[in-house]
């Protein structure tokens, strides 16, 4: 039996109407407390209980919920009311839901023995957003967390995440729709560094302007691995592509095992007779021979791009070549001379498929390369695409100018835009300014511009998702560098300082957590080394483990969320025969990422060199650190065995460290982490 303490951060702009807690049928109301009042419960509860979930909430004003008693097993209903007006970034609309609303069930019975960080601070959510007037938005995005967008009626969409998700903020933005392609910016700015921004561009959701017509090349492996199941699935997505074409549209569909075989020499048009004919010759095909890559991609890449017309090739496959060249450095520079402006979107099917050929083909075709695990199916792959393109709206996009230097853009180059789909561009800036952003594209065979009104600041706190995004999106592009073009210590070195940096596992600094103390020295020969191992020659770039790096870095390189990138890296930490090998002794918080090393959460850039400060945790030091520098929060929240470095300055949690401060001691870690987290 327990007493239920709920506690509700609310948002500074809302205006709160009222709070519900019930037992049974019983409703109980809550209260509201002011900051001062707030600060001095959470820290009183931080005391008692240090619970670390709790820290990232000082100072905020809060809302509180008592009830005494709940049964073990019993469970409580919240109702929370509260009016917001959202604010307003740029074209966006902006919605902010605190995640960490109490504290965890059981934690006096913990207290004996230290908590396991990782479950403590994962819990059930699931968020449901109903959002009228949908006619005045395009697609609703989370930089957070996944979610899933649903049309409800005419005039209204709901957005649902549902998961177990790290406990953090969720964040979610809505794009007005005020032009045929809507563009907004939204930017976080250490000060000490260039500037982070993303770069949200969103078409109208449905395409009733002209329409960019479209060349379609299918191209189906029928060798004799594809049998049975795969084959049934693939016959299926192709068909939902043929399906989706437009009468100004045009097709090939080219099959092929030892040969290669063509529905028809030229493209046709995608009228209905025509198409009847097509899911005729395929429902005819059947799997058997060997795998003849080079000779299906001739004849996919051999017609000349037409101008007016956006040329595309999905390629699909679930072997490496074994008929004719097989060598495949050799195939993808023959690919590459007969391209001419096609995008290639390539599909591998299973562990025996060479990442190397496939990443090649993606790589100059400005298109995308996923990757289907043994079992997972190949239908609902390829669906995803297929919503995906089939309404281009524009193509050969370009920021022609900003007021300020961008640099280090990713996706880059950029990616066509599609009807429905918006597209997110991270990147970063030198200098600062308010102006003109102009961005070009192409659409039926006119270049069009458009211009929109971006701030990118000098300095702004907010939006922090933003570097770690850029950094996954960063790492997954050296990675597949790394693996197609051979392990360049540079860009090694590059790869490995954004984990460390950033708190993005990539194959490097998940090989150096597995080994402690070389995590701490810090050797860039280790990981060098680990970079020549994985990056395989091209012929050898295939089975379990080539497949499970070309997945992850072809995720990470269009990750959108926080959340997906952490799927991503999650991945990572549990390589191939060694399942979540690490995992346990390694958290990424905010741009930095930790060891536990004999039960102290360390900072990978730790230095021993640099001055060290200790402190207490939960003592009158420790709160005033957390209200006077916020940003070092979400690192307390980790526990009271910790050791984070800045600029300069390490500060160390320790039971007999300082209670209170020196005031040379206060300014050097005010001044070592201030722009550092």
């Amino acid at each position: 039996m327990q007493e239920g303490d709920y506690l509700y951060p609310i948002p500074p702009e809302a205006v709160f109407t009222n709070l519900s807690l019930f037992m049974g049928e019983e409703e109980l109301r809550g209260e509201v407390l002011p900051a001062d009042e707030a600060r001095r419960i959470y820290e009183e509860i931080v005391r008692r209980k240090k619970d670390p979930a709790l820290i990232e909430l000082v100072g905020h004003g809060v809302l509180r919920a008592r009830v005494f008693p709940i049964d073990p097993g019993d469970t409580r209903r919240v109702i929370l009311r509260y009016t917001q007006i959202l604010g307003k970034d740029g074209d966006l609309l902006r919605l902010r839901y605190p995640r960490i609303v109490g504290i965890v069930p059981g934690t006096e019975a913990r207290e004996t023995s230290r908590p396991d960080l990782r479950t403590q601070r994962r819990h059930p959510f699931t968020l449901t957003i109903r959002v009228t007037g949908a006619a005045y938005f395009a697609t609703p995005y989370s930089p957070t967390h996944t979610i899933e967008v649903r049309e409800r009626g005419r005039d209204e969409l709901e957005i649902v995440h549902s998961g177990d998700a790290a406990a953090r903020d969720f964040e979610l933005f809505l794009p007005l729709r005020e032009s045929f392609v809507g563009a907004s910016l939204v930017a976080h700015a250490p000060g000490s560094e260039p500037g982070y921004f993303m770069l949200l561009i969103s078409p109208p959701a449905h395409g009733d302007e002209v329409h960019i017509p479209r060349d379609l090349t299918l191209v189906l492996d029928v060798s004799g691995s594809m049998s049975g199941v795969k084959m049934e699935q693939a016959r299926e997505a192709l068909d939902q592509i043929l399906a989706g074409l437009r009468p100004e549209d045009r097709f090939r569909l080219i099959t092929f095992s030892s040969f290669v075989r063509s529905f028809s020499d030229d493209f046709v048009r995608a009228d209905r007779a025509t198409l009847r004919e097509a899911r005729d010759y395929l429902s005819a095909v059947r799997a058997e021979g060997s795998t003849n890559i080079m000779d299906a991609l001739r004849e996919a890449l051999e017609p000349e791009a037409e101008r007016g017309r956006l040329s595309m090739i999905v390629f699909l496959t679930d072997g490496k070549p074994t008929v004719g060249e097989t060598a495949p450095q050799q195939i993808a520079e023959a690919a590459e001379r007969l391209r001419d402006g096609e995008r290639v979107f390539a599909f591998g099917v299973g562990y025996d498929v060479n990442t190397y050929l496939l990443d090649r083909m993606a790589e100059g075709g400005r298109g995308t390369v996923s990757y289907v695990g043994p079992g997972d199916d190949v239908e609902e792959a390829v669906s995803s695409l297929t919503r995906k393109i089939s309404f281009p709206a524009l193509s050969d996009l370009r920021i022609v100018q900003a007021p300020a230097d961008l640099e280090d853009l990713y996706p880059n180059p950029l990616p066509d835009l599609f009807y429905g789909e918006d597209l997110v561009l991270f990147g970063r800036y030198r200098g600062d300014g308010s102006g003109r952003l102009v961005l070009e594209g192409t659409r039926a065979g006119e270049t069009q511009r458009f211009t929109y009104d971006v701030e990118l600041p000098r300095r702004e706190n907010d939006n922090d998702f933003i570097p770690r995004l850029w950094a996954a999106r960063k790492a997954g592009a050296l990675t597949a560098h790394v693996r197609l073009h051979g392990a360049d210590p540079e860009v090694v070195e590059e790869i490995r300082q954004l984990g460390l940096r950033y708190g993005i596992i990539t194959e490097y600094t998940s090989y150096l957590v597995e080994e402690p103390l070389l995590a701490m020295t810090r050797d860039q020969d280790f990981a060098l080394d680990r970079a020549v191992e994985l990056a395989a020659a091209p012929a050898e770039a295939t089975g379990a483990e080539a497949f499970k790096r070309a997945d992850a870095s072809s995720r990470l390189r269009q990750a959108d969320a926080l959340e997906e990138a952490e799927a991503v890296v999650a991945g990572v930490m549990a390589p191939e025969g060694r399942p979540g090998h690490g995992a346990a002794a390694v958290r990424h918080v905010g741009r930095k990422l930790f060891v536990l090393r004999d039960g102290t959460w360390t900072d990978m850039t730790f230095d021993d060199s640099l001055q060290v400060i200790e402190l207490a945790p939960y003592s009158e030091a420790y709160f005033e650190l957390a209200r006077r520098l916020p940003a070092i929060r979400e690192y307390l929240a980790l526990g009271d065995q910790l050791i984070i470095a800045g600029d300069g300055v390490v500060l160390k949690l320790v039971a007999d460290g300082a209670t209170e401060w020196d005031s040379q001691n206060l300014r050097a870690v005010l001044n070592g982490f201030e722009g550092s987290l």
